[in-house]
């Protein structure tokens, strides 16, 4: 089982967010919100690299998300002279959709969305990431974000209820890591993810390489 007390940090090297001097707490917890409160909607295109046990493979996956708590993703692998969905998980505030496409055909399953993770165990990183995938540091609740006073740890929670423990720089608040721990009266799973690579799109900092190990 993964914990957060396992994970390594990320090795230091320099970062495209601008040095913040001394600020107070407060005005810390301000910048690392207006990073991710601000996004309304956002469209991906991920290449996808997975291995799984002795399989792995790649893969490319259309992500959507509107805000605050809609969410889809679709894989897509191309093969000779045309392209094959594999699956595609919808994601929303109260329910879910899930397609799968393989040799048996297309199956296709909804439901609640608290149940989808133990429904669908293969797909449960989906769920318990959500849009941490992309905006690190992300709070959708009303409990108030935790910062310790040296600005290296940040404790938020997603709208799915799962905690999320940061890895931050002090010097930029660039966020380089993340365990998620969704706990369950059966069992605790804990997702690191390893954020690399922000780029500056318009008003925002999105990460361009991310790793996320769930086992």
């Amino acid at each position: 089982m993964l914990s957060c007390a396992t994970s390594q940090p990320v090795p230091v090297v320099s970062s495209p967010f601008p040095s913040l001097g001394r600020l107070a707490p407060t005005e810390r917890v301000q910048v690392l919100q207006a990073r991710t409160s601000g996004v309304q909607t956002l469209a991906a295109l991920l290449a996808v690299s997975y291995t799984l046990g002795k399989q792995h493979g790649t893969f490319d996956m259309v992500v959507n998300y509107a805000a605050p708590d809609t969410l889809r993703f679709t894989a897509l692998k191309d093969s000779f002279l045309s392209t094959q969905g594999l699956f595609d998980v919808l994601l929303t505030r109260e329910s879910y959709r899930l397609i799968v496409r393989d040799e048996a055909g297309e199956q296709r399953h909804q439901g609640a969305v608290a149940d989808f993770a133990n429904a669908y165990p293969p797909f449960r990183t989906f769920f318990v990431v959500g849009e941490a995938f992309f905006l690190p540091g992300v709070h959708t609740t009303e409990q108030p974000l935790r910062l310790n006073a040296a600005g290296s740890r940040l404790t938020t929670r997603l709208r799915t209820g799962v905690q999320a423990r940061w890895r931050v720089r002090p010097d930029t608040l660039e966020i380089t890591q993340a365990c998620l721990t969704w706990q369950t009266e059966a069992e605790t799973t804990s997702v690191l993810l390893q954020y690399q690579d922000y780029r500056q799109i318009v008003a925002f900092y999105l990460p361009h390489r991310v790793t996320v190990t769930d086992r």
